[in-house]
């Protein structure tokens, strides 16, 4: 009954069955080759600054201030503060640094012995280098979970 035009069904539905699959190829490698979405997560972000203390008398110190951005989780972050063009030297952290905390510390992290360093101190259990008035200091956080470096900056104390 409907035999007399089958002639032209088969060659069209054979090319929209190859122009679909040529589509789903594409959209597999396209996938594979630019990435389904990014399993990297990114580290956190936070304003940090840092600065001499300049009202404590005959003391030599600086504060650590969180000024804004991500919390960073105690354990994960680590300090550094050594004199400039020394090596860092980072400690780990035993607390979390949140927005309006501040470390206030007189320690450089390079001296030996145990170094607690919390979101308002930096202290070893055996005598540490203090800072030198007129001194340059290299003050760098790391989150290592990320490797993200989120202070990384130099002050002088005065």
């Amino acid at each position: 009954m409907f035999k007399e035009n089958e002639d032209g069904v088969s060659p069209v539905i054979g090319t929209i069955l190859m122009v679909a699959v040529v589509v789903i190829l594409a959209a597999v490698i396209a996938v594979f080759v630019f990435g389904f979405g990014s399993s990297e997560s990114k580290g956190p972000t936070s304003s940090i600054r840092v600065s001499p203390i300049l009202d404590t008398y005959a003391v030599m110190d600086m504060k650590i201030q969180h000024q804004g951005g991500d919390r960073l989780i105690g354990g994960d972050w680590h300090l550094s503060i050594v004199p400039a063009g020394y090596p860092p030297v980072f400690r780990a952290s035993s607390s979390d640094f949140n927005t309006g905390d501040m470390i206030v510390t007189t320690n450089v992290t390079g001296g030996t012995g145990n170094y607690t360093v919390t979101n308002s101190t930096v202290y070893s259990d055996e005598p540490s280098p203090q800072f030198i008035s007129g001194g340059r200091y290299d003050v760098k956080i790391i989150v290592y979970p990320y490797q993200t470096m989120v202070l990384d900056t130099v002050v002088e104390i005065r």
